[in-house]
C-alpha cells in the first residue's frame, strides 16, 4: 500500500526539549483501532503538561482509523500510515522518529489520566541519570465490566512486572541498548526489560495511578502464544537451571492451568457461569481495590 503521512511536522513545526520542561514523546500504534482510537488520542492531546510531542504509526488500516487520525491531523506531531511487520515494527518506527527526551507508548485502546505527563515530567526531572520511569495503572476488564487497580513489582524472573504501556524510557537508553526485537510477536517488552536490566538501566516508580490498560490488546487475544514467548525469553537471560527460570516456570504453568481451566468451564457450564467465576477469582486474588464500570 502506498505511504501517507501528516500532522505537524509535515508542515515544518518540531518540538524540541524546553530546559528544565523535557520533551516527553507519546507513541501511539495502531491497526484497525477505531473503537477506541479517538478516545486515547484526546486522553493524549487534552494533557495538563504542554510539552508534549505526539506520534502516531498506523499499520495500515482498512477500518476508520485514519479518518480519526486525519479529524486531528493539525494537533498531532506527525502520522504515518503504511504496512509493516506488527506492533513491535510500528513501535520502533516511532522510537526512531521521536525527538523527546523521555518516550511513553500508549497502544491504541488505552489512555492516560489527565495529568499524567505532568506527573511524569516531574519525576523525570528528579530521577538524575538516563532511568525508565513506571507507574502503577488501572485495568479494564470491560467484559466483566469492572476496573482495578495495578500494582507494580519488581519479579522480573516471574514475567513481565509491569505494565507496559506505564513505562517511560529515556530516549538516551534506546539509543544505548536499542529498541524492541522483532523477533518476538507478543512479548518483546518482555525482552526489552530483562535487556534493560542485564544492561544496568536504573528502574524508577512513580506510585501513582496515571494510565489506564484495557485488556483486550493482542497479547490478551493471543494468550498461550504469548507465555510461550516469555517462557523462550525467559531462558536466554537465566540459566534452564537456576531458581529464577524455576520460579517462571512455576509462574508459567499456574498460569497456563488458569487458561485451560477458563475454557473447560466455558464448554461446560457456559460464558455466563464462566464470567462469574472470572469475577470472583479476580475480585479475591487480583482486583482488591475495584469499580463497576
Amino acid at each position: 500500500m502506498q505511504t501517507m503521512e501528516g500532522g505537524l511536522r509535515t508542515r515544518g513545526c518540531f518540538k524540541d526539549s524546553g530546559g528544565d520542561k523535557p520533551l516527553i514523546t507519546v507513541v501511539t500504534a495502531v491497526l484497525n483501532g477505531e473503537r477506541y482510537l479517538e478516545q486515547t488520542i484526546l486522553s493524549v492531546l487534552t494533557q495538563s503538561y504542554g510539552n508534549v510531542e505526539y506520534l502516531i504509526i498506523d499499520g495500515g488500516s482498512s477500518d476508520g482509523t485514519l479518518d480519526i487520525i486525519k479529524k486531528y491531523d493539525a494537533r498531532i506531531d506527525y502520522w504515518r500510515s503504511e504496512a509493516d511487520n506488527g506492533i513491535y515494527e510500528a513501535m520502533n518506527k516511532g522510537i526512531d522518529l521521536a525527538r523527546g527526551d523521555l518516550i511513553g507508548l500508549l497502544n491504541a485502546d488505552d489512555y492516560y489520566e489527565l495529568n499524567a505527563l505532568q506527573r511524569v515530567a516531574d519525576s523525570y526531572g528528579a530521577a538524575g541519570s538516563p532511568s525508565i520511569l513506571y507507574t502503577n495503572n488501572y485495568v479494564l476488564q470491560e467484559d466483566l465490566h469492572l476496573k482495578y487497580k495495578s500494582y507494580p513489582h519488581m519479579r522480573y524472573w516471574l514475567g513481565m512486572p509491569l505494565c507496559h504501556q506505564a513505562m517511560f524510557v529515556a530516549k538516551e537508553i534506546y539509543r544505548q541498548i536499542g529498541s524492541y526485537s522483532l523477533n518476538y510477536r507478543f512479548a518483546a517488552d518482555y525482552e526489552f526489560l530483562l535487556r534493560s536490566i542485564h544492561n544496568g538501566v536504573a528502574y524508577v516508580h512513580l506510585d501513582e495511578f496515571l494510565v489506564n490498560y484495557r485488556d483486550t490488546g493482542l497479547t490478551s487475544m493471543n494468550y498461550t502464544e504469548s507465555l510461550a514467548e516469555g517462557r523462550k525469553i525467559n531462558a536466554t537471560y537465566f540459566p534452564t537451571v537456576s531458581r529464577f527460570h524455576a520460579g517462571f516456570l512455576l509462574s508459567y504453568y499456574k498460569t497456563l492451568t488458569l487458561f485451560w481451566l477458563q475454557k473447560i468451564i466455558a464448554v461446560l457450564f457456559g460464558r455466563a457461569v464462566l464470567q462469574k467465576a472470572r469475577t470472583v477469582y479476580l475480585k479475591k486474588f487480583i482486583a482488591k481495590e475495584y469499580e463497576w464500570l
